[in-house]
């Protein structure tokens, strides 16, 4: 029996462009994962949310940056969503100089204090629509970060993107970590992976060249 492939729809958040993505299979009904909402106005998320008639279940956080969860208490608020991340993530989006929000003038500062659901506690997994996704830790830009597969699908947040070298300048960031965490990522070309980054386009994983001099 062939399974439909899950839809996964990009909105770039404002201020910051990073990409929130809604991912969804309605052969398995109306729910729906936000990855990373980070918008400090969700009105194009909660338009499409409305215009498809899906039902959020879960936000899932690669790290605790604010472009990358500027959006859920808002979204906790209207829809009563479950938030999953690293445990890491989890202390971070606490405070509002770890998030970083503090740091940025355009945007008030900000803390999450909804409680979390961590990866580790479901063992790095979490089945979803009729696909399980697989969670992996994923330390250089923030000791915080994750990169999660969902069938064909990697997103990776902030840990690889598209032309651009990773930030590794911030707190917790590293280098050699980075080094280590792209080379997991290694393992996953030759098996026709697309990439969902936290910036920028989606790419062909098979297609691109790692680059491990950092």
């Amino acid at each position: 029996m062939n399974i439909a492939a899950p839809t996964i729809h990009r909105i770039v958040n404002e201020p910051i462009p990073s990409n929130c993505f809604v991912v969804y299979n309605k052969a398995f009904g109306n729910e729906c994962l936000i990855i990373d909402p980070g918008s400090n106005d969700e009105k194009d998320l909660v338009e499409y949310i409305t215009q498809e008639r899906l039902t959020p279940r879960y936000i899932i956080l690669t790290h605790e940056h604010f472009d990358h969860c500027l959006g859920v208490n808002f979204l906790v608020a209207k829809y009563g969503v479950d938030i999953v991340c690293s445990e890491h993530c989890s202390v971070n989006i606490k405070s509002e100089r770890l998030n970083n929000s503090y740091f940025y003038e355009d945007i008030r500062p900000f803390c999450i204090n909804s409680k979390t659901i961590s990866i580790e506690s479901l063992g790095m997994k979490l089945l979803f629509g009729g696909t399980e996704m697989r969670f992996y830790s994923a330390p250089g830009h923030t000791d915080a970060g994750i990169i999660m597969t969902f069938g064909k699908n990697l997103f990776t947040g902030d840990t690889l993107l598209k032309g651009i070298k990773t930030f590794t300048k911030l707190r917790s960031g590293s280098n050699s970590k980075l080094r280590e965490t792209i080379s997991k990522i290694r393992g996953f070309q030759g098996l026709g992976y697309i990439v969902y980054p936290g910036h920028g386009d989606s790419f062909e994983l098979d297609n691109y060249e790692l680059d491990l001099s950092l």
